[in-house]
């Protein structure tokens, strides 16, 4: 009898003391620390300097122009290979965002450009978490399709 109290004080200890994992909400340690991150980019063309931020549901340009990510309809990443820059020539990486303007009835395109190679990795993480609605076509393309 004494045998099956010492068990039973060690189950209700055990329990007690939250050995058994706890559930929570969230990821804990997996978390991604980099909310509010600013890209230095350029803008439709090269050398015309913008920054890119996505923060609040929007992507922003230049901390005043916006789209809200439900707004988004179609993103593509594509590089350009320049062989006369550098000694082995350079990428340049263009991500295109198709959007839908604010009356919803114009479509419009955007380009965001890069040439640093991790930076544009970056963004393309971003973008494509920012078009939730988006689908992937392949590595370089995605398309969302609206319900008419």
């Amino acid at each position: 009898m004494k045998r099956l109290l010492i068990v039973a004080a060690a189950v209700a200890s055990i329990g007690s003391q939250g050995l058994a994992p706890s559930a929570y909400a969230g990821l804990g340690a997996a978390t991604s620390n980099n909310k509010g991150i600013t890209y230095d980019a350029w803008c439709r063309e090269e050398g015309n300097n913008c920054t890119i931020s996505f923060a609040n549901g929007k992507i922003i340009v230049n901390e005043t122009d916006s789209v809200d990510y439900e707004d988004i309809t179609y993103i593509t990443k594509n590089s350009q290979f320049h062989k006369s820059r550098g000694w082995n020539g350079e990428y340049t990486y263009i991500f295109g965002i198709e959007y839908l303007e604010s009356d919803a009835s114009d479509v419009e395109f955007a380009e965001i450009i890069f040439s640093h190679t991790n930076t544009a990795e970056k963004f393309w993480r971003d973008l494509r978490r920012a078009c939730r609605k988006c689908k992937e076509v392949d590595a370089t393309q995605v398309e969302i399709y609206l319900k008419q």
